[in-house]
């Protein structure tokens, strides 16, 4: 029985590397393919699991799953801040046996690509999840499940509080903020004033080089793949060395797109590597995404972090409200923040729709898709919602569906 999971995990791992050189090899073959690309596929081929990401870095890794655990903390203490995110379909199907078949895909595809890489025993690096939604609060149940071994006993829990306004929520997550502090220099991780100070400086950096990149998408300079495959790479290498490799992208004007293709908001579920299908399909459907607001793209982590108190408790406090104000996830109760950031990005954007993207299994942002409808309808965007998984079997039907959307658009 050990030898045939064996096998089976050996098979699933070779049809996962077969799905990331199938994609490299497809974006290589790009005509807006440039040299300046080249560091951000070569991540993708080279740094696939969280030991050689560490490796890489220099840096004993804590995994993560979502953005509200502030990485500026993480890297202050001396630990690297991985998000642990899997686009592979193989993966997805390794975890299918032992979870519900609505199991949301990112969070199937990590579980399989644990129970693949695991030998059943406790695993070693510190994980930190904050309770977004019921998947990530059953995700240790998950691994455990699939033969994946516990994460229990370095694992840190960050109970998220649920409304964003009013003083009590902002004031728990400030002490969730300190507790997560506390955990980091418990792993032996010592947080200085000067390192913290240092590593707030370092991402902020690094958001000034994305919000430069959304800008260049936003002009037509980049294509939506290119920008989604950057912002993904973010945390398989240093914040120093992405920044730097983000700010010599400058391919020329107009090279991704003409003016003859209708422009849109992307919203909703995000979208990881290899899994650019969505993105192919716009592509290839006469559609260019000028913004989005998914956490694996513009949203990859809420945004530079600023201060007039240098303090301690000045700088904790600042991380710890841009993290929860800041984020537009479907889990907090008080989200009009989304609307009205799709709407004002309208103005400097000039899309003419919203094109929802829901994961099958994503509940949060399912039904975020409902309460987001009518309020842009009734402002004049077009709206398309379109629930997916990573398989290819409904490409032609949502090829279909965005064709006809895109005749609804008018175009520059």
């Amino acid at each position: 029985m050990v030898k045939r999971a064996r096998k089976i995990s050996a098979k699933t791992s070779e049809r996962a590397r077969s799905e990331v050189r199938k994609s490299l090899e497809a974006l290589a073959a790009r005509d807006d393919r440039s040299a300046d690309f080249d560091y951000f596929m070569d991540l993708y081929g080279a740094v696939q699991t969280p030991e050689a990401v560490s490796e890489r870095t220099g840096r004993p890794v804590v995994s993560l799953l979502c953005i509200q655990a502030p990485i500026e903390l993480i890297h202050a203490a001396g630990f690297h801040p991985h998000k642990v995110v899997s686009g592979s379909q193989a993966m997805a199907n390794m975890a299918l046996q032992g979870l519900p078949a609505l199991t949301c895909p990112m969070l199937r595809a990590v579980t399989g690509a644990a129970a693949a890489a695991s030998d059943g025993t406790p695993g070693t690096r510190r994980w930190v999840l904050p309770t977004t939604c019921d998947w990530v609060v059953k995700f240790p149940e998950m691994l455990e499940s699939s033969g994946a071994g516990s994460i229990r006993p370095s694992l840190h829990w960050m109970e998220l509080p649920h409304l964003k306004d009013g003083d009590s929520g902002q004031a728990r997550w400030l002490e969730e903020v300190f507790g997560l502090k506390k955990f980091l220099e418990g792993c032996g991780g010592k947080i200085s004033r000067a390192s913290l100070d240092a590593s707030i400086r370092i991402y902020r950096d690094a958001w000034r080089a994305l919000t430069r990149l959304a800008m260049m998408r936003q002009e037509g300079r980049i294509a939506a793949v290119w920008f989604a495959l950057i912002a993904g790479a973010f945390f398989l290498d240093s914040p120093e060395r992405w920044t730097k490799a983000a700010l010599s992208v400058n391919p020329p004007p107009g090279g991704a797109r003409s003016d003859e293709r209708a422009h849109v908001f992307l919203a909703g579920s995000p979208i990881f590597f290899p899994n650019f299908k969505l993105l192919d399909l716009l592509e290839d459907s006469g559609v260019s995404i000028a913004a989005d607001d998914l956490c694996s793209g513009e949203r990859i982590f809420p945004g530079g972090v600023t201060y007039r108190d240098s303090s301690e408790f000045g700088m904790m406090s600042a991380l710890a409200q841009r993290y929860h104000q800041g984020c537009l996830c479907p889990t907090f109760i008080d989200n009009d923040r989304r609307i009205n950031n799709i709407l004002s990005r309208r103005m400097a954007s000039d899309f003419q729709g919203v094109v929802f993207h829901v994961l099958k299994g994503c509940h949060p942002y399912d039904l975020e898709s409902l309460s987001v409808e009518a309020p842009l309808k009734e402002r004049g965007l077009k709206f398309l919602r379109l629930e997916t998984d990573y398989a290819a079997e409904d490409s032609q039907n949502l090829r279909t569906r965005i064709e006809a959307f895109r005749g609804t658009l008018s175009r520059r």
